[in-house]
């Protein structure tokens, strides 16, 4: 793999230097530079690890941002490839290739992706520029990636392999200094420019507030018509800055001096600032006031977990309890209203617990803070209700206001996985005849909007409804949340024959669990069934993905539209392992002639090679070692067995067999730690072993004066036809796509092959010599050259003599 500094600096530099003219075509009153230019490797898309993902930190207050996107390739005869480039806010892309599905229950849509496309070139000729006005601050992230192909499967170093590749500048231009607009104090701006922004803090706890605007007047020329325009326009926007269109309608409308605006904002972004922006063609002053309602956090009852910590234990007592007529309850609770004795335990709970309306303004609705628990995991932790001494999941409401639990995912920290928010409402059947429903909605950055105290989901996707008669459980899964305080509602509501009436319970229990994952599902299958779960970290980026198998695809793994049947699985499986069956009779042929070493090695190479594609596989996989260790051995007895066949065809003196055979380990081994996959771990060794025999044989040649046609040549041919066939097979034709049957096809080829070009054993040769020949063992180790050889023959003379050689 090249390394990310492959992508050309030159071109770096021209993408900065088109976009500084962007800036000066267009000018802003500030301009900052990007700390770095990000660039990287492009890949086709088979899982989300195969993205390029970059990362900018945009400042506040930034009027404009500007990407610049271009797309290379480092060959001129490279085909062009299309380029995918997604641009987001506050947390990594959701992507989704070719309509792939989501798990049910997950809400993958953002708000304001950016989707742009671009194309490879050798040269930069075009790019893709993305300008975005008024962009929210803090992190954005950009991912690109290729359309997918059937990509070869090719060796490094064999021929030119084409590397695609993508960079990226960004600048943005800042404003001024903005003027602060105090809380509670009528103000009086003063504009300076054409376009004016002002900037007001909202604090945390703050239910609504409006911006009062009046008595707007020219402080240049003193004579003007009461109806002649004194605010041409004005916006107001949370945590970034408003930008005039002048395309659109004005919605506010002109203000001359005698009209006046409120802006009101019902659902606030907490914590953050609100930019006013006012546009005018001449200097003026206006008055301004800000004014909030406050609604604070409150922290739940310390009484609670007494009764409550530990809900389903006692469940059936609470459902039993409220199986009493709750009328007499109440008479008989106000005929001994001074006796306390009269006050059971579940009364003293209820009055402690209960939230009272007079505490609060009459739109304001009690909600609580929920504590983030960090696990020791990755993306593992959850959010409960807090108090000051504990800690649980459990809410009780009633029908008469809703309750906000609000949550903070944090960036980069929580944004790599999936947040999951469940809710299980505990109910007993025979507690009420009544219908009871839990609406749950969540809603990122403000409070879900309200009508009248009651919560408005404006997103059904964001919505959840319990119900006693049959769904007691639901569940909303978010990938990759984007950092913010995040607002659950629960609003619930009894019906008595399809019709709204007063709940007869007066407490009901919700269990709301939230809690952040890797991946996608919880337990020991984060990706089900047909995936693994990958964790992927690039400098300061660290996020989790699902990687299918089996055919299946989307986001978790889920999508079986192209999945493929267990039959064709296990045939290929099968075909892997026992096409390494095809190095039996060349086993058998090498014990049968006596190269006992060449046999051992061909008998570990089909092992080897069967236990590495039965480990490989994702269905009935089966490692009885480390899946790198079978690797290694899978490669080296490979490759060595060609040395050892090479070494055998020579013929050399056996004094020096084991010394070549040595050699061979050395290098192989050595190459073989060095890359695996690179093509100079088997053309060295290979080439190198070739060597032997034909050295041998040049040798022998040059030794007795003359040259003969070897021996056995329709053999060698038909041997060497087959492993070049195998060869070509292996390095040019084999794809991701065919991966199984044509590898399957190069195991058979080869062990083929290895039958002809396997020698006659040495005893054969001694014995077909003569009667000049000693049958002693002593002279058979000691021998140098054999009289005969079963592949090269040379005769010298009227002697006869039979010169092995290869």
């Amino acid at each position: 793999m090249l390394p990310i500094c492959y992508f050309p600096r030159r071109y770096l530099m021209i993408l900065q230097f088109q976009v500084l003219l962007i800036l000066l075509l267009f000018p802003a009153k500030e301009c900052t530079m990007p700390e770095a230019s990000q660039e990287g490797l492009l890949h086709s898309f088979k899982s989300y690890s195969d993205i390029a993902m970059f990362h900018y930190t945009v400042p506040k207050e930034v009027l404009r941002a500007t990407w610049q996107f271009a797309a290379f390739m480092d060959g001129q005869n490279c085909p062009e490839r299309k380029v995918h480039i997604y641009l987001q806010w506050g947390s990594y892309p959701v992507i989704s290739v070719n309509n792939d599905t989501f798990p049910n229950d997950m809400y993958p849509k953002r708000n304001h992706t950016i989707i742009v496309s671009a194309i490879t070139t050798f040269e930069p000729k075009t790019t893709a520029i993305v300008p975005i006005y008024g962009p929210e601050a803090g992190d954005w992230f950009v991912g690109a990636y290729l359309s997918h192909w059937d990509e070869k499967v090719q060796q490094q170093g064999l021929g030119h392999k084409c590397h695609y590749s993508i960079g990226s500048v960004a600048i943005w231009t800042q404003t001024s200094t903005i003027e602060n607009i105090p809380i509670g104090y009528q103000q009086t701006l003063k504009t300076k420019e054409a376009t004016s922004y002002y900037k007001i803090y909202i604090p945390s706890g703050t239910w609504n507030f409006h911006i009062d605007i009046w008595g707007c007047n020219f402080t240049v020329h003193k004579f003007h018509s009461i109806h002649e325009l004194c605010i041409k326009n004005m916006a107001l926007r949370g945590r970034s800055l408003p930008v005039f269109n002048h395309s659109e309608p004005n919605e506010i409308g002109n203000l001359t001096i005698l009209d006046s605006y409120t802006f009101t904002e019902s659902s606030p972004y907490e914590d953050s600032y609100y930019y006013l922006m006012i546009i005018s063609d001449s200097i003026i002053e206006v008055n301004v006031k800000v004014v909030i309602s406050e609604c604070p956090i409150r922290i739940t009852e310390k009484s609670f977990v007494r009764q409550y910590l530990d809900a389903p234990s006692f469940s059936k007592a609470l459902a039993q309890l409220h199986m009493k007529d709750i009328t007499k309850h109440h008479l008989h609770h106000n005929e001994n209203k001074n006796n306390e004795s009269s006050y059971n335990e579940i009364d003293l709970i209820k009055n402690q617990f209960r939230i009272l309306e007079e505490n609060f303004d009459e739109p304001c609705v009690p909600r609580y803070q929920l504590a983030r628990i960090k696990h020791s995991q990755t993306f593992s932790g959850v959010y409960l209700l807090q108090s000051r001494e504990w800690l649980t999941s459990w809410v009780i409401l009633n029908d008469v206001h809703p309750i906000i639990t609000q949550f903070n995912v944090l960036p980069l920290v929580d944004i790599g996985g999936t947040l999951d928010i469940s809710a299980h409402l505990e109910m007993d059947k025979v507690a009420t005849k009544q219908l009871v429903k839990v609406t749950l909605c969540v809603r990122r950055g403000r409070i879900p909007n309200r009508i009248k105290n009651n919560i408005i989901c404006e997103n059904s996707k964001m919505s959840m409804i319990l119900s006693s008669f049959d769904k007691h459980d639901k569940s909303l899964l978010i990938p990759y949340p984007q950092p913010d305080t995040w607002y659950v509602t629960l609003d619930a509501t009894c019906y008595f024959n399809g019709k709204p009436v007063n709940c007869e319970m007066e407490e009901i229990l919700v269990s709301l669990d939230i809690r952040t994952r890797q991946c996608v599902f919880a337990g020991n299958y984060p990706c089900g069934r047909h995936g693994i779960c990958q964790e992927i970290h690039r400098d300061i980026l660290y996020y989790t993905t699902c990687k299918c198998f089996e055919g299946y695809k989307g986001w978790g793994c889920t999508d079986a539209t192209s999945a493929n049947p267990e039959s064709s699985l296990l045939i290929t499986t099968m075909m892997l392992t026992l096409s390494n069956g095809f190095f039996i009779p060349a086993i058998y042929l090498a014990i049968k002639r006596g190269l006992y070493t060449e046999g051992l090695v061909y008998l570990a190479t089909m092992l080897f090679s069967s236990l590495y594609h039965a480990c490989d596989q994702h269905v009935m996989t089966y490692c009885v070692a480390k899946y790198e260790v079978l690797q290694y051995s899978d490669f080296f007895s490979s490759i060595l067995a060609f040395w050892v066949t090479l070494v055998a065809m020579a013929e050399i003196p056996i004094r020096f067999v084991s010394l070549c055979h040595m050699f061979g380990v050395f290098i192989i081994a050595f190459g073989v730690e060095s890359n695996k996959t690179s093509l100079t771990s088997i053309l060295v060794p290979l080439g190198m072993g070739i060597m032997i025999p034909m050295g041998t044989y040049a040798y022998r040649c040059f030794y007795f004066k003359k040259w003969k046609k070897p021996d056995r040549i329709s053999k060698l041919l038909a041997g060497l036809t087959l492993a070049v066939v195998g060869l070509l097979l292996f390095s040019l034709v084999e794809t991701e796509a065919n991966y199984q049957y044509v590898h399957s096809a190069w195991h058979m080829i080869i062990a083929i092959s290895l039958i002809f070009l396997l020698p006659p054993s040495r005893l054969e040769h001694i014995g077909s010599s003569g009667s000049n020949s000693s049958n002693d063992d002593s002279e058979l180790l000691d021998y140098k050259d054999p009289p005969g050889s079963p592949i090269f023959t040379v005769t010298s003379g009227e002697e006869n003599l039979v010169i092995g050689s290869n």
